[in-house]
């Protein structure tokens, strides 16, 4: 037989890497890097490469799954409409639409189709109870970026190539890409690029990375403390006179930041995040006074407790520097249409709260970290029904045993997925994934944070299992079965017409031309100063101090003083790994690159002193919450004060039957409370956890992960 091949891009992460993939017989044999495309192959990694696994493998769920006592049956999609639409009816009739809830996850939010109609459905049903795996490691930059601009979904990419200072916060590209709310393909290597034609790379972890490696500054905080270097930069460039004002846009609260910044003596700044003051002065001078230069924050402090104010200094750092909407800065990409423009217009209502807590709401999503307390506490309102749609956050988002104590006492609990993850234990049903590979669609949201005009449809190289229909139209069908008028009737009910809604908006290219085109098409010039322009159009002014974010990090500043004074134990920060995407995938790609970080903590020898453990050993992580077990490696990479666990591994996976079949690494967010959080973005203290570290016995009481399951990954 022929082989078939098939060019497309991964779904996997924001990079769509360019693949070419070939099938045998109904079989994918290989996986490569279509080097045809001229956007993102660079970036291919065996995450993509080994997708064929997932798609072949025998633990996939390829019918409607209905949950039967301890066990689950096969059933129709018919079935599952019919038994879904009926309870909840009674749901709603019994408690009102605010009882049924949504929670998108990671791989739901790159599969277009689910998301839009994962949404639809139901903003359709009229409830504002939806969660979103944004709560986990980016809801600090969209609540920077919209207090200051007003546009939430606003990406700033870095312009790599013309940059002389890259100032790199809690981000390790070298592993894992630039790909973080917008995209630079074969960013790192450009960015490598430029470092040997004499630009600085001034990097800022508590680890020394595979990126700061090849950096020409390091600076190592404490960590959850980039605030506070980041405000001591910021008061040394105002003390030097170092700004250099945007002329295009207009500042309020220039003032108030500048007195801020100079409240707190440098001495103090430098003392809370443990960096050298005279460190400092010169991190602020190579930062300011080059020619073009950019700050970038990622997941390091997104992921923290101050997360939101570090992210809103950073951003203030490029403005008073005239780093945005210039080349060598951040910039607003406008193709195929602005995403952020686009959503400030659309998003769905973001100042309805939350029940119990009372917290906003951010890019429309609640926190993940809120919805067992939303499930579990009576009252009106009370959630008694969820669609999980991709995602696995038991063991993605904090207190995992909490959210899944709660998810098994709902009245309906829907998944949709590949697999029977950790998180669907208890589900109901279980309605079957697409893969990727078997998916034709434009995603016009994430081609719109391309750092250049390029736009490519997915075809779909391999047919789905017989049976398996596309997720959306399961809330297509179920929409229908309830009476609901999805996107408000105004959108023919298919991902294709979303898609050319949005390709309508900015008028630059059309469905047609998308889809002639195999490996992708550039369809212009990338330009900037395209957010200067709105803000001047639609007369907005940027709030360099949102007063929100002044008395946050007021209250900051003396938690700090107290922080400073009891050094007991360690601070937990996060790891990723280039063969791992949160806390998915693992069911293949952990087998495929054995990794001893799945299941080890990383610790400085002085801290492996003080614990009393040695390489090799099995240590005890303690937090306020739980306990888990590593293997111990010790690291001259990591600063004192320090350990590193890495993110997203730990994850059992469940057979068809519902029975388990795989489980590789430790699950570090069990240790996290889904009640220490950031107070303006609602995420989880997933990096700054304060924990001790002791040596293990081979029987450890009460913990939170039998030892007997913790694997090497080797």
């Amino acid at each position: 037989m022929t082989d078939s091949v098939t060019f497309t891009h991964c779904h996997i992460c924001e990079q769509l890497c360019g693949l070419e993939v070939t099938v045998r017989e109904g079989r994918i044999v290989s996986i490569r890097p279509d080097k045809q495309n001229p956007h993102s192959w660079r970036d291919f990694c065996i995450k993509g490469q080994r997708a064929g696994e997932v798609v072949h493998s025998s633990w996939r769920v390829i019918h409607p799954m209905r949950r039967r006592g301890d066990s689950y049956v096969a059933a129709s999609y018919e079935e599952a409409i019919d038994d879904i639409a009926a309870r909840l009816r009674t749901i709603v009739d019994r408690d009102g639409p605010n009882a049924v809830a949504g929670y998108l996850g990671n791989p739901g939010g790159f599969n277009f189709g689910l998301a839009a109609f994962h949404n639809g459905f139901l903003q359709a049903l009229g409830t504002h109870q939806l969660f979103g795996m944004f709560s986990i490691d980016s809801n600090a930059y969209h609540v920077a970026v919209g207090a200051m601009f007003g546009l939430e979904w606003l990406a700033l990419i870095p312009d790599i190539d013309a940059t002389d200072c890259a100032l790199l916060i809690g981000t390790n590209p070298a592993v894992s890409k630039f790909c973080w709310l917008g995209k630079v393909p074969n960013g790192w290597r450009r960015l490598l690029d430029r470092i040997r034609d004499g630009a600085d790379l001034i990097v800022v972890d508590p680890r020394f990375t595979e990126t700061a490696a090849k950096g020409t500054m390091h600076l190592a905080p404490v960590p959850d403390s980039d605030w506070a270097l980041v405000l001591a930069m910021l008061q040394v460039i105002f003390a030097n006179g170092w700004e250099s004002l945007p002329t295009q846009a207009r500042l309020t609260s220039l003032a108030d930041l500048k007195a801020l910044a100079a409240s707190v003596a440098l001495e103090d700044l430098a003392a809370i995040c443990e960096v050298p003051v005279e460190t400092i002065r010169e991190a602020a001078r190579r930062f300011a006074t080059a020619e073009r230069a950019f700050a970038y924050a990622a997941t390091g402090p997104g992921l923290g407790r101050n997360g939101a104010v570090a992210h809103w200094l950073t951003m203030a750092l490029n403005v008073v520097t005239n780093r945005v909407d210039v080349a060598g800065g951040r910039y607003m990409p406008n193709w195929p249409m602005s995403q952020a423009i686009y959503k400030a217009s659309v998003s769905p209502d973001s100042t309805v709260k939350s029940r119990v807590r009372g917290l906003a709401p951010v890019v429309g999503f609640h926190s993940i970290a809120e919805l067992a307390d939303e499930i579990t506490t009576p009252g009106e309102g009370q959630v008694r029904a969820l669609f999980m749609s991709g995602g696995n956050p038991v063991s993605s988002s904090a207190d995992g045993g909490k959210l899944a104590d709660a998810l098994g006492s709902l009245d309906l609990l829907v998944a949709i997925d590949l697999f029977q993850r950790e998180s669907q234990q208890r589900a109901d049903w279980i309605i079957p994934g697409q893969h990727f590979l078997e998916r034709g669609e434009l995603h016009v949201g994430i081609h719109a944070l391309n750092d250049r005009p390029y736009i490519q449809s997915a075809r779909v190289a391999i047919e789905s299992p017989p049976g398996v229909r596309p997720e959306w139209t399961f809330f297509r069908d179920l929409a229908a079965a309830l009476g609901l008028s999805l996107f408000g009737g105004q959108i023919a009910p298919h991902p294709d017409a979303v898609s050319e809604s949005l390709l309508a908006i900015g008028g630059q290219i059309g469905m047609e031309t998308i889809r002639a085109a195999e490996h992708g098409i550039e369809f212009g010039e990338r330009t900037m100063g395209h957010l200067w322009a709105f803000m001047d159009r639609s007369g907005r002014t940027i709030d360099m101090a949102p007063p929100a974010f002044v008395a946050r990090l007021r209250a900051m500043i003396e938690e700090a003083a107290i922080a400073c004074a009891d050094p007991h134990g360690v601070r937990i920060i996060s790891r990723r790994r280039n063969g791992m995407m949160n806390g998915w995938l693992a069911e293949t790609s952990g087998y495929a690159t054995p990794d001893e970080t799945a299941s080890s903590v990383e610790l400085n020898p002085e801290d492996a002193r003080t614990a009393g453990v040695a390489d090799g050993d099995d240590a005890v992580i303690r937090s306020d919450i739980g306990e888990i077990v590593a293997r111990v490696r010790v690291s001259d990479a990591v600063r004192p004060g320090a350990i590193v666990l890495a993110q997203g591994w730990g994850a059992p996976l469940f057979d068809a039957d519902g029975a388990e079949v795989s489980r590789i690494g430790i699950e570090r967010n069990k240790l996290v409370s889904d009640t220490d959080l950031d107070p303006l973005s609602a995420v989880p203290r997933l990096n700054g956890t304060r924990a001790t570290v002791s040596r293990a016995t081979r029987r450890v009481g009460n913990s939170k992960v039998d030892p007997a399951l913790v694997t090497t990954g080797t």
